[in-house]
């Protein structure tokens, strides 16, 4: 064989590093050579340096002439060499193969692969060993010596993956191979078998369709296509998409996203056409599968891993365009549909029937419809609420209408020093215990908020428009008396207009951010940082900047509406540079009422206030239920 060490190493070390799509390329090439049965035999148990995987067919086999020939001519295309992109001899079906490279695929988990193989009743066998292969890199040639037969090869080929690296000292989840298997080939369930340790993949594994979600009338969440993707073009896809019933894929093991299929093969493993999953949180249900044969015919527009498209030519295009445009269709309709059956359950929901009975004997009838806006409201916006979290806030609901006084205790508790547990302790006995428990309904969800901001940090959010919107919604994270502030967009604008992002010379993760808010008499500019960003001199300076403009232009501002006592500032980042120059900028900007927060602290701060008034909120529950007793 005549090789380039390098070209090995890529085309199997590199580009086959899991076990699905290195036996997939083998079981394609059984394929290509007529099999009606492949049997692959693996270790149920952890990996030793014995183990071995075995891949038989039953398919034509080789001769010594066409391994020769053939099978070890690195990057052959058998459509070319034959002059036809399908087989001549029974059974009649069109190649799978195309680069030539599959054979390479077992380095990606082992350093031999062995190849017996029996045509005509003659047997050649032989062995690749990839540290061979590296010491005769230089000659760039190798001879393989003729190993006699076994005897267990009667017709067909076996290829044995021995000396496995990958998975040494551990196991292999049958059940996930088998599924990732039965989902990269359509043609399972035809002319051709793949066992798996002796027992055959079956249709069910791999059709998909029959783990979707039903919606409340019994239909499932499927949506079926057979269509061209570009008018009189003759490219023409067919499939479905469908939506599952959770969305985590640790549950039934079936990754997210829509498969494309040609010649009975996976071209494009699951993706979802560049539509962004964080606009679209029907993607996390959704899976599908779409047969394209126009990919794979004369022009080559799949990778050399054969795993996903090459989008740039024409053809490749369209079917994005296509896809992107059917994602946002099945997404858009998808959330209707869980949406109208959410709010179908809740008119059943013995609870909600309370809450509207109470509703109707309520005098505050502004509360009632409110409480009712804000039940429908959140299930719209949240499609996948279980029955618990309705019930939870109906429940809640139900209190909220019995009592006017909960906007003003709330105040009342904003306005206290919570570090202070006599102070606590005295508003709450001036105030009914009730009150104080619709206080701690609206705390634990300022805990659920807090929540959701340890998961920003940990997810190094953008600052546009993740953390400028969390921002904005739950200003009290940053100062606990900013419950209720104005986005003062126009001095937002400003701050860009005079500062554009060009003229900061800031590195890539350092994104200009501003959220202007009015507190009281005063004016605060916050430049957002993300939560793994680190402020130099250079941002500390820039923060005192844009203060410096904003109150220059407060003080020659003649509009009424923009007069501002003062303009305060500050910077929100993950954390400071060390050294001497950023340390004593932080502590001259402190003394300009410009500081400096970072996530983590900011993050505890108000996990042990509010935190602490829950503690105190059960405390004075406590002494209410014995003084009743008393």
């Amino acid at each position: 064989m005549e090789f380039d060490i390098g070209t090995i190493k890529h085309l199997g070390l590199q580009m086959y590093s899991t076990l699905p799509p290195v036996i997939a390329e083998l079981v394609s090439n059984a394929w290509d050579a007529g099999a009606s049965r492949v049997d692959i035999d693996i270790p149920s148990g952890s990996f030793g340096s014995n183990s071995r995987i075995v891949i038989t067919d039953d398919g034509d086999g080789m001769s010594d002439s066409e391994i020769r020939d053939g099978y070890l001519v690195v990057g052959r295309d058998r459509r070319v060499s034959e002059d036809s992109d399908e087989r001549k001899d029974p059974p009649l079906r069109k190649y799978m193969g195309r680069k030539g490279i599959g054979k390479f695929s077992g380095f990606g988990i082992a350093r031999k692969i062995e190849v017996e193989s029996c045509k005509d009743g003659h047997v050649s066998r032989f062995v690749m060993d990839f540290d061979q292969l590296e010491k005769a890199a230089k000659r760039r040639e190798i001879s393989f010596d003729a190993l006699p037969a076994t005897g267990q090869v009667q017709r067909g080929t076996r290829i044995t993956l021995s000396a496995i690296q990958k998975y040494r000292n551990r196991s292999v989840s049958i059940t996930q191979l088998r599924r990732a298997l039965a989902r990269r080939f359509s043609v399972i369930d035809t002319d051709f078998e793949v066992a798996v340790n002796g027992s055959a993949l079956t249709p069910d594994e791999r059709d998909l369709r029959r783990l979707v979600a039903k919606d409340r009338k019994g239909d499932p969440y499927l949506w079926e296509f057979h269509e061209e993707v570009s008018p009189n073009t003759g490219w023409v896809v067919k499939g479905w998409l469908g939506a599952l019933k959770q969305t985590d894929s640790s549950v039934d093991g079936v990754p997210r996203g829509v498969v494309v299929m040609a010649r009975g093969k996976l071209v494009q493993e699951p993706f979802f056409f560049e539509v962004n999953p964080a606009q679209q949180y029907a993607l996390a249900y959704l899976v599908g599968e779409l047969h394209a044969e126009f990919v794979d015919g004369a022009e080559d527009t799949v990778s050399t891993a054969r795993n996903g498209l090459v989008w740039d030519n024409e053809a490749n295009e369209a079917l994005l365009s296509w896809g992107q445009k059917r994602i946002l269709h099945v997404a858009r309709e998808w959330a209707q549909r869980r949406k109208n059956d959410n709010l179908a359950a809740l008119e059943g929901n013995q609870l909600y029937v309370q809450f509207k009975r109470e509703a109707e004997q309520a005098s505050n009838k502004r509360s009632a419809k409110a409480a009712d806006r804000l039940i429908r409201d959140l299930i719209q916006r949240n499609p996948d609420e279980t029955p618990d979290d309705i019930r939870k806030v109906v429940e809640w609901s139900i209190d909220y209408l019995e009592y006017d006084a909960f906007w003003e205790l709330a105040q009342e508790v904003r306005e206290a020093d919570v570090s202070d547990p006599a102070k606590l302790v005295d508003l709450f006995r001036e105030w009914e215990i009730v009150e104080a428990k619709e206080m701690s309904r609206v705390t634990e969800g300022r805990i659920e908020t807090i929540k959701k901001l340890q998961q920003l940090i940990a997810e190094n959010a953008l600052e546009v428009p993740t953390l400028h919107n969390f921002l904005r919604e739950f200003p009290w994270v940053l100062d606990p008396r900013w419950t209720l502030v104005d986005d003062e967009v126009t001095f937002s604008s400003l701050l860009r207009e005079k500062f554009p992002e060009s003229d900061t010379e800031l590195e890539n993760d350092k994104r200009i951010d501003f959220l202007c808010v009015r507190e009281s008499d005063s004016l605060v500019v916050v430049e957002i940082k993300r939560p793994q960003s680190v402020a130099s001199k250079k941002e500390l300076d820039q923060i005192e900047r844009y203060v410096s403009f904003l109150r220059h232009h407060v003080r020659t501002a003649t509009d009424p509406e923009f007069s501002f006592r003062k303009v305060v500032g500050y910077l929100l980042c993950g954390r400071v540079a060390s050294g001497f120059e950023p340390e004593e900028k932080v502590e001259n900007l402190r003394n300009s009422e410009i500081y400096v927060r970072h996530y983590s602290d900011l993050l505890g701060m108000v996990e042990r206030s509010h935190k602490d008034f829950l503690s105190k909120y059960g405390q004075l529950r406590s002494l209410r239920v014995q003084a009743d007793d008393n």
